[in-house]
């Protein structure tokens, strides 16, 4: 049985991000990036904001932007931040159940992944092993993912080596020789959000990232482009649902952050 009193764990890996922990308040996400949250202990409950409607599921997979409610009343709880592509959430859809306003319930292979986070939670893996066993779980069949538009990879990539800079819709556009409302939507169809909302996720990478690299916060968030630590603190509770304190108090023994540039 997991110790309740462990501390929060979280992975950051440039594909996927993965958030063990006990949830005690209700967290409100919006996301930019599809996720896969999953009850260790018993279901939850999801608050859908379009409709007001209420579901309780054990395992879910909301597609980017979803805006719900989720109170895990204090339960382990393992979120799983999918990639920016769009390849992991295609995926596992597929061979998911019943869906509401861009919610899927009933995870395939859910007891194998709550074994994995609860494992984890309790004894870490380095981040490179980690990232195998949740590949194993996510694509237990080793399924090629769904082909991603290369033009829409290589803003992504743009996004990713000028992430201090704000390059402008018309630039990105320029560069893979599209129109900039083709972009706009080929990119939404994609990614599932607009470009904005993306490199406010991937600034949040790259500032955790220098935290772990040994710097201050303020320095970390304002070297990844945010203006300044307020910005980077809502961002931050917006999109991951915790606050850089929880992220502090994680360093050094609970933080993963793989410095390679792979998976």
């Amino acid at each position: 049985m997991v110790d309740q009193y462990l501390p929060d764990l979280l992975y950051l890996w440039p594909r996927r991000t993965l958030f063990v922990g006990r949830v005690a308040q209700p967290i409100q996400f919006s996301q930019a990036a599809a996720s896969l949250l999953v009850g260790l202990e018993k279901s939850l409950r999801v608050d859908l904001s379009d409709s007001g409607a209420v579901w309780h599921q054990q395992s879910l997979l909301l597609a980017p932007g979803t805006r719900v409610t989720i109170d895990a009343g204090g339960q382990l709880v393992a979120a799983c931040y999918l990639d920016a592509l769009g390849q992991d959430y295609r995926l596992l859809a597929a061979g998911m159940g019943r869906q509401v306003s861009g919610i899927h319930g009933c995870l395939r292979g859910e007891m194998t992944f709550r074994s994995l986070c609860r494992g984890l939670h309790a004894s870490p893996l380095p981040p490179e092993e980690a990232a195998i066993a949740l590949e194993r779980c996510i694509n237990p069949s080793g399924q090629a993912y769904p082909p991603a538009d290369p033009r829409v990879e290589a803003v992504l990539g743009l996004i990713r080596e000028q992430i201090t800079e704000n390059l402008s819709v018309e630039y990105l556009a320029r560069a893979v020789n599209l129109s900039v409302s083709r972009l706009v939507e080929l990119f939404r169809q994609q990614v599932g959000v607009p470009i904005r909302r993306y490199r406010q996720w991937h600034r949040l990478f790259v500032t955790v990232t220098g935290v772990r690299r040994g710097e201050t916060l303020t320095n970390a968030a304002i070297a990844a482009g945010f203006t300044d630590s307020a910005h980077f603190s809502h961002t931050f509770r917006m999109t991951l649902g915790m606050t850089p304190s929880d992220i502090l108090a994680m360093l050094p023994g609970r933080l993963f952050v793989d410095l390679s540039g792979r998976g």
